[in-house]
């Protein structure tokens, strides 16, 4: 489908951002036939988490998107071993619906990402500088 000669309208950085985390699909795909079963969930996190910053960097504020990211980064940054990713990707899933259906909608135009959304304190969990971190 062609489209006829324009740009997208993503924010500067986004494509880069998008082929990259395309890559990182990939390239997780090619490894998990060779990786321990729980390292599939796990990617999946760090996949959710890199396009939930992606939409952030884009300029989407969401609250309930915002607290899903914090918690993945707590998870992934987690010691695996004793991780229950069944029950951590069940929450996740129900907190991204709440957050899906309120999209557009958020009163909050532009939250502190550093925020807990839920109780306006610190989480403890920063975003960093913004740049990728690379988890296992």
């Amino acid at each position: 489908m062609s489209d006829g000669g324009k740009s997208p309208a993503l924010p500067p950085g986004s494509a880069e951002d998008i082929a990259v985390l395309a890559a990182f699909l990939v390239s997780s795909g090619i490894g998990l036939p060779y990786q321990p079963p729980s390292y599939g969930p796990f990617r999946f996190l760090d996949a959710a988490r890199r396009t939930l910053r992606i939409l952030e960097s884009g300029g989407v504020h969401n609250s309930a998107l915002v607290n899903v990211r914090q918690q993945i980064d707590a998870a992934l940054f987690a010691p695996i071993e004793n991780m229950d990713f069944a029950e951590l990707l069940e929450s996740l899933a129900l907190e991204m619906a709440d957050g899906l259906r309120t999209m557009g909608a958020d009163p909050d135009p532009d939250p502190d990402p550093d925020l807990d959304a839920n109780s306006g304190t610190a989480s403890g969990l920063g975003s960093g500088s913004g740049s990728e971190e690379t988890a296992v």
